[in-house]
């Protein structure tokens, strides 16, 4: 089975060709720094994939996206390329935990999984996995908070803080994680290639998908928050 893997919920997007029963799954994985959007840089980058891996559109079984939490623009950009793609190509396509993901990409921790996606306005989405699961077994969350709170959540017990892309543990830093003692593991190279391996082995494309296609947003989008009356 091979499947186009999409991950869009940062401002580090990564895209990956995953097939079974290829050993260790993935083929082939871009990373791309995304400037003002995905959109722009996303059809591009898939056509360069395919053509390095050498598989057609048509070889294509099914087309996997993280659907958040993380950037509400970037996570409808990659959940409508994919149902786009599904559609147009009829394969199934379906929407991954971006969090889910993120720890799935970091591998096996001496310690529990705390994973964190900076959210804006001063907060952190997060969700702590167990050491060593695959696919991960959610212990905690997800959730969106302050970083000092967060801080504070991680001194209870030990933890490994899993990142999704440099930049991340700016700010961490900025609230005294690294201070604290707390390790900050090095970012993954391709959290796509994650969310492929999760889509194969939790069947997810086989089983029906379509409720997976919507974002998974933690708080309402800035537009909405603006626009509630006070």
């Amino acid at each position: 089975m091979r499947i186009l893997a999409i991950d869009t919920s940062t401002w580090w997007g990564s895209l990956a060709l995953v097939e079974r029963p290829e050993p260790g799954g993935v083929t082939v994985e871009l990373g791309m720094q995304v400037g003002q959007t995905h959109a722009s840089a996303l059809l591009s980058g898939i056509e360069r994939l395919l053509e390095f891996a050498g598989w057609s559109r048509a070889s294509l079984d099914g087309y996997v996206a993280t659907r958040g939490p993380g950037s509400f623009t970037g996570l409808r950009v990659g959940l409508g390329t994919i149902t786009g793609l599904g559609l147009a190509n009829d394969r199934p396509a379906a929407g991954v935990n971006t969090l889910e993901a993120i720890a799935e990409a970091h591998g096996p921790s001496v310690a529990e999984r705390l994973v964190l996606i900076g959210a804006g306005r001063g907060e952190m989405f997060g969700a702590r996995y167990d050491p060593a699961s695959s696919p991960p077994r959610v212990v905690e969350g997800p959730w969106v908070e302050p970083p000092t709170t967060i801080l504070a959540r991680a001194q209870a017990g030990p933890l490994t803080i899993a990142i999704p892309a440099p930049g991340t543990e700016v700010l961490l830093d900025q609230a005294g994680f690294r201070h604290a003692g707390i390790p900050i593991a090095a970012p993954p190279r391709s959290v796509a290639a994650a969310a492929g391996r999760l889509a194969l082995a939790t069947g997810i494309l086989r089983e029906g998908s379509a409720k997976s296609l919507s974002p998974l947003y933690l708080r309402p989008p800035d537009a909405v928050l603006k626009s509630s009356p006070r």
